[in-house]
C-alpha cells in the first residue's frame, strides 16, 4: 500500500514507498527510504505488513538481468 514502516534493531529506520511482485525474479520487491547511515548493512531489516514484519534485506545490484545474459544462456 505504501508508507509501511522499515524496522531494524527494533526502531523504525524508514518508509516503504512502493512495492509489488517481480515476476521476472519471483520474489516480492518494495522501495524505500532508509538513512545513508544503514547503507552499508545488508540484513536485519524488517517491512511490516499489514500489522506482521517480514524480514526484508537491502539489495545493492539490480535484480534483473539489464545485460540479457541469462536470457541468452538457454
Amino acid at each position: 500500500m505504501g508508507d509501511e514502516p522499515v524496522w531494524r534493531d527494533d526502531k523504525v529506520v524508514g518508509w516503504v514507498t512502493s512495492g509489488g511482485f517481480g515476476h521476472c525474479v519471483n520474489q516480492s520487491i518494495a522501495l524505500a527510504y532508509i538513512p545513508a547511515s544503514f547503507a552499508e548493512h545488508i540484513d536485519g531489516f524488517e517491512v511490516e505488513i499489514l500489522g506482521e514484519r517480514r524480514a526484508a534485506r537491502r539489495v545493492a545490484h539490480a535484480l534483473y538481468d539489464p545485460s540479457g545474459q541469462r536470457m541468452r544462456a538457454s
